[in-house]
């Protein structure tokens, strides 16, 4: 009897979770991204890549105790 009633109680909180939508259409951009940007954007992460090994080998000595 206590499990029909609890049963009978959520059924209307479970019928009403909301359910998403989700709906994906793949196709051209919108908005075209410039050359001038990509290319600003590599050299961005180009740099960003590079600094730390760059800055590392450029202070070995210091790492090594031979400064």
């Amino acid at each position: 009897m206590f499990a029909k009633h609890v049963i009978k109680s959520l059924s209307p909180a479970i019928t009403h979770v909301q359910r998403r939508g989700i709906n994906v259409v793949s196709g051209p951009p919108q908005v075209r991204v410039s050359f001038a940007e990509k290319a600003v954007l590599c050299l961005v992460m180009a740099a960003g890549w590079t600094a730390i090994p760059v800055w590392v080998l450029g202070h070995i000595k210091e790492y090594k105790g031979q400064a």
